[in-house]
């Protein structure tokens, strides 16, 4: 079997509303052996995950897959069941996947759901190679492909503070997006989005991480304030730390003075010789050393969010204790067998490890690991009772007595930290610290949440909705409207056109789409940005409060939509484009992949729909919020079916935009004075003016605003770059527009009529990714529009030079037009060139512009030697 395309669909997309891997599997020679052909392989593959049994397939029920194993399935579906069930044995938990045929034979899409990016690649490719060894009866052994899918987990997955503070936020409705490998993520957009890391926050004083990351000034800031601590001094010296413990009297604890995690902490240390390596374990963290009186008691760490203590745990070190027949390593491999314990954070405890701390620690009382000790003998493993190092956590947040309680709130605003940890040394916190045996040994910037979440012990603490809480108040909307716009032509002119009115009306706006993306009006990076990378960069921007995002076929194939949910979903018009390029198989295919947009529109927002598209209304059941329609045609039935239902439409009526609904009718302006339609002459345009018109509506814009947006957006060069452009040369006119596929030619051929009687020339190029049918088509359309065809060779796509204009000039004249009027001139400046070397008075000049910069440069060149000079 051969894997040919292999990524991951990062946001909704045609398949999931859920982050999906694609796979586009060829499985060769197993398209003639469905599973029932293939002598053993059902029990094979059932004898080495056992646990696909539960998998209901479509059959409904547990033991379903195994059912359709036996009665015969396709290999590209088993790949897709063991890719789900290989990550849910590496600890993440998937259950949807779906596999399609594909016109190729033998060629199918699998597609499947994942947690961590990586480990649903991962699962993908072990996958095939399992199914493929089974097949062929080979052995394969599980095992490693297992541990390197956990590896990868605890590698790339967000740690459990960071989920759950996701979670919660995402439970909400409250966006969140992963700025990188580890634990930075962004929550909400725009101006209302926050940044953390981990459990700090983007307003996590920096100062107050100073102190606390220092235990020693941190001690003595809390000494200050009549906070009880234990009595410590800082040494550099072995020499220093053996007087200090002879002042304080052993036992004492030896730490760094900076450091995290339980680094180099060792606690009760009672002679000198165990001093002498706890001093030097502390030096290999910090060169500054802290040797402080041990206190007695119980650990307790205290969660202090905001200001308020939300969570309190007792901890213990990772411990064993004997049998009186078990030697200590064996103790440990029974304490790690407890299915709650296992590799990172895949368990509500942690595996416990033998290393360096462990073999100091036991060695303190003269054991080894392959000692026996005592029946009832208690061992610690750990100096720390962190869970990351094996330690275990009993909730004990009802037993805070009120003077504990007030004195944390008090410690986290003497820190002046928003969310912090505070480990506490008492025999209990259910009364008063007694400075004599109790107090304060250090706080936590970045306090772990794992211990809180899910105790060993007691009850549950969701300490995210707390942490959530403080950074998005219940009673504050952070909602940042998202307008998303999607069809087959339209897209760009009609963003901008949204965007241009939201500014108008006072909004700072990011536009992301195929001419780049802007902030404020002002170009930020050129380009096409009408993918995920551009929505992206637009929600990442914290000044902007609106985004308009324009959302191409490409980006939901290939990565999947930028956003999770919109304010307003626009689906402008499906026609025939595309059709065989990047899996996209017929127009029904297309017209599910441009779907998505609407399909992820809030049940408080819009979706936006042509009434004049019958491909459009037949989607208006996949569309999410509101249905409003947009309609040229005052008469279409389509509307007054959705208006007598007490729906809302934007219609054309006598050159008029007129919002109707229930309420009054509200006239928004007269397509004249909508300079984008050229006076009502470029209705392709027109209609882009209804969508939009319907968009701010949804957005609640009020009509006068909506009115001055769509009356002062001109189709200029500057406003509009690239999309109807003309330019008055006086004895000629030149048109800059993108059209660039055939109901785009054709939609502009009915205007160019009433912009000039003359001759019309094009210089256009084809695309080449394009099927050959498909190009060709593009030749005929510009025969039928145009009398003389200047064709260049800009968007080759992996042809070979030269290939993709002989198509198009094969397509024109198959069609009848003259093979003498086709000029083919590779280059595109070039092929501007020439066009203005053979235009005549009264003739309109149509120039297909890309990449926009060059193209119009040069036609300016010309005005200046042309117009300007003369």
């Amino acid at each position: 079997m051969d894997i040919l395309e292999h990524r991951a669909l990062g946001g909704p997309n045609r398949y999931s509303r859920f982050p999906t891997i694609f796979m586009l599997l060829d499985i060769g020679e197993f398209e003639e052996q469905p599973s029932d052909t293939l002598p053993g392989f059902s029990e094979r593959l059932i004898e080495l995950i056992p646990t696909l049994y539960g998998h209901e397939c479509s059959v409904g029920e547990p033991g379903g897959f195994l059912q359709r194993l036996k009665r015969g399935t396709w290999v590209g579906h088993i790949v897709e069941h063991i890719a789900l069930e290989l990550q849910c044995l590496a600890g993440m938990e998937v259950g949807f996947g779906k596999t399609y045929s594909t016109p190729e034979h033998g060629v199918y899409k699998v597609v499947y759901r994942y947690r961590v990016e990586s480990v649903g690649l991962h699962a993908g490719r072990e996958a095939v190679a399992l199914v493929e060894a089974v097949a062929r009866d080979r052995p394969f052994d599980i095992g490693p492909p297992i541990a390197e899918l956990k590896r990868l987990r605890e590698s790339d997955m967000l740690g459990p503070s960071t989920h759950s503070i996701v979670e919660e936020a995402k439970r909400r409705g409250i966006p969140a997006t992963r700025l990188n490998g580890a634990s930075f993520v962004q929550l909400g957009y725009g101006t209302k989005l926050r940044r953390v890391q981990a459990t700090m926050t983007d307003r996590t004083s920096a100062l107050s991480v100073e102190i606390a990351d220092e235990k020693f000034r941190t001690k003595q800031l809390l000494e200050r304030a009549g906070i009880p601590t234990p009595r410590g001094v800082i040494v550099a010296s072995l020499e220093e730390a053996v007087l200090a413990a002879a002042e304080f009297g052993f036992p004492v604890a030896v730490k760094p003075d900076v450091g995290n995690h339980g680094r180099g902490i060792t606690a009760h240390v009672s002679r000198d010789s165990e001093l002498e390596s706890a001093f030097a374990s502390a030096l290999r963290v910090c060169t500054s050393v802290i040797v402080e009186k041990s206190l007695t008691g119980f650990d307790f760490r205290v969660l202090v969010i905001d200001g308020k203590l939300v969570a309190s745990a007792l901890r213990e070190p990772a411990h064993i204790v004997g049998d009186g027949s078990s030697t200590i390593r064996q103790l440990i491999d029974k304490a790690n067998a407890d299915p709650r314990r296992g590799m990172g954070h895949e368990r509500v405890l942690t595996t416990i490890t033998v290393d360096e701390m462990t073999e100091r620690l036991l060695a303190l009382f003269g054991h080894t690991v392959d000692d026996v000790p005592k029946a009832n003998e208690k061992l610690y493993l750990k100096s720390t009772a962190n869970l990351s190092t094996g330690g275990t956590a009993r909730d004990v947040t009802d037993e805070v007595h009120p003077e504990v309680r007030l004195m944390c709130e008090r410690i986290a605003r003497l820190i002046g930290m928003d969310c912090m940890g505070i480990d506490i040394v008492a025999p209990g916190l259910d009364q008063p610290l007694n400075p004599e045996s109790s107090g304060v040994i250090e706080v936590n910037a970045a306090p772990g949440f794992r211990m809180h979440l899910d105790p060993t012990e007691g009850k549950g603490r969701n300490v995210a909705r707390a942490f959530v809480e403080m950074l998005f108040p219940s009673d504050e909307s952070f909602d940042v409207p998202i307008v998303a716009i999607t069809g087959t032509n339209g897209k760009t002119t009609t963003a901008k056109l949204i965007a241009h009115a939201l500014k108008y009306g006072g909004k700072t706006v990011g536009l992301a789409g195929t001419t780049g993306v802007e902030v404020d009006g002002v170009s930020v990076i050129s380009g096409d940005y009408s993918g995920p990378e551009g929505a992206g960069m637009v929600l990442r921007e914290p000044t902007v409060d609106h985004a308009v995002l324009e959302v191409a076929r490409g980006g939901i194939i290939r990565r999947g939509l930028g956003f999770d949910s919109c304010n307003v979903g626009i689906l402008l018009n499906v026609a025939d484009d595309h059709i065989g390029t990047d899996g996209v198989e017929d127009l029904e295919d297309l017209s599910l992949y441009k779907a998505t947009v609407i399909e992820v529109v809030k049940d408080s927002g819009v979706s936006v729909l042509n009434a004049d598209d019958p491909i459009v209304v037949g989607l208006k059941d996949r569309a999410g919020g509101r249905l409003v329609y947009f309609s040229l045609n005052p008469s279409s039935e389509v509307v007054a079916r959705h208006l007598s239902a007490g729906g809302t439409a934007v219609v054309l009526e006598d050159r008029d935009v007129v919002i109707r609904s229930s309420d009054p009718p509200v006239h928004i302006l007269s397509v004249l004075d909508a300079p984008i339609t050229l006076r009502g002459v470029a209705t392709f345009n027109t209609a882009n003016v209804l969508a939009a018109v319907a968009a701010l509506h949804g957005l609640g814009t009020p009509a006068a605003v909506i009115r001055k947006g769509i009356s002062t957006f001109h189709p200029s060069a500057t406003q509009n770059p690239g999309r109807m452009n003309l330019i008055d040369f006086v004895e000629f006119k030149v048109l800059l527009d993108y059209g660039h596929n055939v109901p785009a030619v054709r939609a502009l051929g009915t205007t160019l009529p009433h912009i000039s009687h003359g001759r019309k020339i094009v210089v256009a190029h084809g695309t080449g990714n394009r099927t050959d049918d498909n190009i060709k088509e593009f030749g005929a359309a510009l025969a039928s529009v145009y009398d003389h065809l200047v064709v260049a060779d800009l968007d080759a796509r992996g042809r070979p030079p030269g290939q993709t204009p002989d198509l198009v000039r094969a397509g024109a004249v198959a069609s009848g037009f003259p093979a003498a009027s086709v000029e083919i001139v590779a280059a595109p400046v070039e092929a501007v060139d020439h066009a203005f070397s053979i235009v005549r008075s009264g003739d309109l000049l149509v120039i297909q512009v890309d990449d926009v910069d060059p193209i119009l440069a040069r036609v300016m060149e010309h005005f200046e030697r042309i117009v300007v000079s003369a």
